[in-house]
Protein backbone atom coordinates (compact mmCIF):
# COMPACT_ATOMS: atom_id res chain seq x y z
CA UNK A 1 0.00 0.00 0.00
CA UNK A 2 1.42 3.52 -0.94
CA UNK A 3 1.94 5.89 1.38
CA UNK A 4 3.01 9.51 1.92
CA UNK A 5 3.77 12.08 4.96
CA UNK A 6 4.74 15.50 5.05
CA UNK A 7 4.90 17.84 1.88
CA UNK A 8 6.35 20.90 1.05
CA UNK A 9 4.10 22.07 -2.37
CA UNK A 10 4.70 25.40 -4.62
CA UNK A 11 2.29 27.99 -3.16
CA UNK A 12 -0.63 30.20 -5.71
CA UNK A 13 -0.15 27.31 -8.21
CA UNK A 14 -3.56 26.89 -10.41
CA UNK A 15 -4.44 24.24 -12.94
CA UNK A 16 -3.77 25.07 -17.28
CA UNK A 17 -6.73 22.67 -17.93
CA UNK A 18 -9.05 19.77 -16.00
CA UNK A 19 -6.43 17.67 -13.90
CA UNK A 20 -8.64 16.45 -11.93
CA UNK A 21 -8.35 12.60 -13.11
CA UNK A 22 -4.47 13.33 -12.31
CA UNK A 23 -3.77 12.94 -8.66
CA UNK A 24 -0.37 11.78 -7.75
CA UNK A 25 0.30 12.05 -11.45
CA UNK A 26 3.25 14.06 -12.23
CA UNK A 27 2.76 17.75 -13.64
CA UNK A 28 4.83 20.62 -15.36
CA UNK A 29 4.96 24.56 -15.53
CA UNK A 30 3.48 25.33 -18.39
CA UNK A 31 3.29 29.19 -17.42
CA UNK A 32 3.60 31.31 -14.54
CA UNK A 33 2.53 29.42 -11.43
CA UNK A 34 0.07 27.22 -13.55
CA UNK A 35 0.59 23.48 -14.22
CA UNK A 36 -0.13 20.90 -16.68
CA UNK A 37 0.31 17.18 -17.20
CA UNK A 38 3.53 16.32 -17.45
CA UNK A 39 4.85 14.57 -20.74
CA UNK A 40 8.40 15.25 -22.05
CA UNK A 41 11.03 13.25 -19.58
CA UNK A 42 13.63 15.80 -20.73
CA UNK A 43 11.13 18.98 -20.00
CA UNK A 44 12.98 21.34 -17.30
CA UNK A 45 9.30 22.61 -15.99
CA UNK A 46 8.88 19.18 -14.62
CA UNK A 47 7.40 20.65 -10.99
CA UNK A 48 6.36 17.58 -9.26
CA UNK A 49 3.45 15.46 -8.04
CA UNK A 50 0.05 16.38 -8.13
CA UNK A 51 -1.44 16.17 -4.79
CA UNK A 52 -5.62 17.35 -5.22
CA UNK A 53 -8.43 16.90 -8.19
CA UNK A 54 -8.73 20.70 -9.56
CA UNK A 55 -11.38 20.14 -12.14
CA UNK A 56 -10.73 23.08 -14.38
CA UNK A 57 -8.53 25.39 -15.45
CA UNK A 58 -7.61 28.24 -13.05
CA UNK A 59 -8.26 26.36 -10.01
CA UNK A 60 -6.19 25.45 -7.32
CA UNK A 61 -3.09 22.83 -8.03
CA UNK A 62 -1.51 21.12 -5.01
CA UNK A 63 1.90 20.32 -6.44
CA UNK A 64 4.43 18.70 -4.23
CA UNK A 65 8.37 19.25 -4.59
CA UNK A 66 9.55 17.39 -1.74
CA UNK A 67 8.43 14.36 1.00
CA UNK A 68 6.93 11.59 0.85
CA UNK A 69 4.34 11.18 -1.56
CA UNK A 70 2.31 8.66 -3.64
CA UNK A 71 2.57 8.52 -7.55
CA UNK A 72 1.00 6.65 -10.58
CA UNK A 73 3.37 4.22 -11.85
CA UNK A 74 3.52 4.44 -15.93
CA UNK A 75 6.07 1.01 -16.24
CA UNK A 76 7.65 -1.71 -13.67
CA UNK A 77 9.13 0.38 -10.82
CA UNK A 78 12.48 -1.30 -9.08
CA UNK A 79 12.55 0.35 -5.32
CA UNK A 80 15.40 2.97 -5.12
CA UNK A 81 15.08 3.58 -9.12
CA UNK A 82 15.53 7.40 -9.77
CA UNK A 83 11.55 8.55 -11.32
CA UNK A 84 10.28 10.92 -14.57
CA UNK A 85 7.31 11.24 -16.31
CA UNK A 86 6.05 9.04 -19.28
CA UNK A 87 4.00 10.62 -21.34
CA UNK A 88 0.68 10.50 -19.77
CA UNK A 89 2.57 11.86 -16.52
CA UNK A 90 3.02 8.80 -14.75
CA UNK A 91 6.17 7.83 -13.47
CA UNK A 92 9.01 5.85 -14.97
CA UNK A 93 12.17 4.98 -14.79
CA UNK A 94 14.72 7.59 -15.25
CA UNK A 95 17.91 7.43 -17.69
CA UNK A 96 20.95 9.83 -18.06
CA UNK A 97 19.96 13.35 -19.32
CA UNK A 98 16.30 12.69 -17.88
CA UNK A 99 14.34 15.74 -15.47
CA UNK A 100 14.22 13.57 -11.91
CA UNK A 101 11.99 14.58 -9.31
CA UNK A 102 12.47 11.83 -6.68
CA UNK A 103 12.93 8.30 -5.93
CA UNK A 104 10.36 5.32 -5.64
CA UNK A 105 10.89 3.85 -2.22
CA UNK A 106 8.87 0.74 -2.91
CA UNK A 107 8.57 -1.38 -6.64
CA UNK A 108 5.53 -1.49 -8.32
CA UNK A 109 4.04 -2.69 -11.42
CA UNK A 110 2.26 -0.19 -14.48
CA UNK A 111 -0.82 1.41 -13.10
CA UNK A 112 0.22 0.92 -9.77
CA UNK A 113 -0.15 3.74 -6.73
CA UNK A 114 3.61 3.26 -5.22
CA UNK A 115 5.63 5.59 -2.58
CA UNK A 116 7.99 8.07 -3.61
CA UNK A 117 10.78 10.33 -1.85
CA UNK A 118 10.16 13.71 -3.67
CA UNK A 119 12.85 16.06 -4.28
CA UNK A 120 13.61 19.58 -6.14
CA UNK A 121 13.44 18.44 -9.78
CA UNK A 122 16.79 17.85 -11.48
CA UNK A 123 18.57 16.39 -14.59
CA UNK A 124 20.43 13.40 -14.12
CA UNK A 125 23.40 12.88 -15.46
CA UNK A 126 26.09 10.45 -15.71
CA UNK A 127 24.92 6.56 -14.60
CA UNK A 128 21.78 5.39 -13.35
Amino acid sequence: MAEYGPLETYPGVTAAADLSGKVYHLVRFSAARTVNQASEAVNSGLAGVLQNKPDASGQPATVAYLGVSKVVAGGTITANDWLTTDSSGRAITAASGDMICGRALVAGAAAATITAFLQPPTRLSGAV
